[in-house]
């Protein structure tokens, strides 16, 4: 029986390959948070607390007080607020930074990344939002390349149902050269 050589992420590459955070609606969120937390918790064994790029499709960012033109009609909203207290079981209201950032865009400035792409769409449900985001982040302090890509026409991850559509193509085209260039 040969001894089997255990592997570690130096032993294939000279250089730590780069990390890309990703993931549409609620996963964008999990991204948004994730990077946050690697600057304040220390960050990644052998990669420290900065990753390479962070990619937001369509977040599910939302709040309490509608922001711009959302609408303030009752039952619309009731789409949408039960569902983060089913996700977090009651535990964070709608204000927390888990589902609202903008409710804390001072912790921007320690986003554990130089590069974001916030994708939304025209139609999205969070619209608003992404666009909020994005111009908080260029103005809060933080120190990186931030790439916003919108959609005319479509939907909250309208790229899932409709993927061989001109538009789907186009959108993905712009998250496969952001993470290319991470």
């Amino acid at each position: 029986m040969t001894p089997r050589r255990r592997l570690s992420p130096g032993s294939l590459r000279t250089a730590t390959p780069p990390i890309v955070l990703a993931g549409d609606s609620a996963g964008g969120n999990m991204a948004h948070n994730v990077a946050i937390r690697l600057r304040k918790e220390g960050g990644i064994e052998g990669y420290g607390d900065m990753v390479s790029g962070i990619v937001l499709l369509h977040p599910y960012f939302w709040g309490k007080e509608p922001l711009g033109a959302e609408p303030t009609d009752p039952g619309y909203r009731a789409m949408f607020d039960p569902t983060w207290e089913f996700i977090c079981g009651g535990k964070f209201d709608l204000d927390h930074t888990y589902v609202n950032p903008l409710a804390s865009p001072e912790e921007w400035r320690q986003l554990g990344s130089h590069r974001v792409l916030v994708t939304t769409a025209e139609q999205c449900w969070f619209v608003e939002r992404a666009r909020a985001y994005a111009e908080g982040i260029k103005k809060c302090g933080w120190e990186g390349e931030l790439e916003f890509y919108e959609t005319k026409g479509e939907a909250h991850v309208f790229f899932l149902p409709k993927h061989g559509s001109d538009n789907a193509v186009k959108e993905l085209a712009v998250v496969a050269e952001f993470v290319r260039r991470c």
